[in-house]
């Protein structure tokens, strides 16, 4: 992997989502108990910590099975119905095997609640309603505008970020490049090649034949995991810079623990996009095409 140097002018740049641009709010096991009490199934509280739990493990058991959210094998609804219904299964068995009765535990769905519950939680994980978007995304998605630099999405999530979560937060990149689509996921350079590829397709679908293709060089990957977007990138040839947004008081000049490990280990590491802003300005770095 090429040392990081700051880049002389950045074309393009390309960001993770949550963490990134936006943030996931609420409670994971607090969403799954509200959807499956709207449709009839009490969850109380005290159950949230195994619902969570059961959703981590059950996750990693569907995406073993069907890796990138099914890729061509199986749609991405047919993936999360999997993944959700596993969830409340493995939940229960986790409650039963730390010896609660079978009337304390997580309530096993009947087959009708299942369906009901899933689209649910399906519909709601879909919307806006569980993410909001970073006070710095937009301003930092306009500010690319004005200087004519290209911006995309290089997400191992499934395709409704970009199809309906992330323009329900008023945020319109100019591509999205989505694993499932690709068939391979962050640190994987293929996702990160066909990221690189788009941008320049994005510069003559507006018109400017003129210029020459982006380079790798050329864009700069934000996001806010060491080897996925940090590694990932830097073996594509690409900038990158991890944004420490999490720290418990994360205000000052210091870094969080994770983010002064990032630092530590090499990684240019901000704030939040106003201080991406900030550093590049004080590199002296340009923006969009060649003049």
């Amino acid at each position: 992997m090429p040392a990081a140097t700051p880049p002389r002018r950045i074309r393009a740049f390309t960001f993770d989502v949550t963490g990134t641009l936006v943030s996931f709010v609420g409670r994971l096991g607090a969403h799954y108990a509200d959807c499956a009490r709207r449709c009839g199934v009490h969850i109380d509280p005290g159950h949230l910590a195994a619902l969570e739990k059961g959703f981590q493990l059950a996750y990693n058991e569907t995406h073993a099975a069907y890796p990138c959210f099914g890729g061509n094998c199986i749609s991405t609804k047919d993936w999360w119905r999997t993944c959700v219904l596993r969830s409340f299964e493995v939940a229960r068995e986790l409650e039963l095997n730390d010896g609660l009765k079978n009337d304390d535990a997580v309530p096993r769905l009947t087959e009708d609640q299942k369906e009901r519950v899933f689209k649910r939680i399906y519909a709601q994980f879909g919307s806006h309603s569980t993410y909001s978007a970073f006070d710095d995304a937009i301003p930092f998605l306009r500010f690319a505008k004005r200087h004519g630099v290209i911006t995309g999405i290089i997400s191992n999530a499934d395709e409704r970020y970009g199809d309906s979560i992330l323009p329900m937060l008023d945020i319109f990149p100019d591509f999205f490049i989505g694993s499932k689509d690709i068939g391979c996921a962050k640190p994987d350079r293929a996702i990160f090649d066909a990221a690189i590829a788009e941008a320049s397709s994005c510069i003559f679908c507006n018109g400017d034949d003129s210029s020459r293709p982006i380079q790798p060089n050329e864009i700069l990957h934000l996001g806010n995991d060491f080897e996925k977007d940090f590694i990932g990138a830097r073996n594509a040839e690409m900038h990158a810079i991890l944004l420490d947004r999490f720290g418990g008081d994360n205000y000052g000049d210091s870094f969080s623990e994770e983010g002064q490990q990032w630092s530590d280990a090499g990684a240019p590491v901000a704030k939040d996009l106003l201080d991406v802003i900030d550093m590049l300005a004080r590199q002296n770095v340009e923006f969009g095409k060649p003049t």
